[in-house]
């Protein structure tokens, strides 16, 4: 289904059956995808990165292409463009600030009414660098 090779644009049919993925399945691809394409995808608004809050926790999105951040931007209606890190910055300064700031990462969310998987930043990392 999910290009083993890293692909510019993912077709309507991959992306459709991406977001059908468990949340297990979409956690696995965001490790190994972005691994591979050397890059992570997040959505930026008109005020910084979109965050989800819940009480006392922060979490930031991240997703594995540019095509399925979109999806999720146009699926939720949220206001923001895919923005993409390379995995050397992603590693080195985004993920020890969001452990220092204690935000938490959900792994390719899709919509609000289904269930994502949560990381800490110290728990992604040690996935990056099996």
């Amino acid at each position: 289904m999910f290009p083993e090779t890293i692909s510019e644009k993912l077709s309507d049919t991959v992306v459709e059956q991406a977001m059908k993925l468990s949340a297990e399945d979409r956690q696995e691809l965001v490790v190994t995808y972005v691994l591979k394409a050397k890059e992570i995808w997040m959505v930026q608004g008109a005020e910084g990165f979109v965050m989800f809050e819940d009480g006392e926790s922060v979490q930031l999105p991240v997703f594995p292409h540019r095509d399925l951040a979109n999806a999720f931007v146009l699926t939720n209606g949220v206001d923001g463009q895919c923005a993409n890190v390379s995995l050397d910055e992603f590693n080195q300064t985004w993920l020890p600030g969001l452990e220092k700031n204690g935000v938490e990462l959900v792994m390719f969310p899709t919509t609000s009414d289904v269930e994502n998987l949560v990381m800490t930043a110290q728990d992604l990392s040690a996935a990056l660098s099996e």
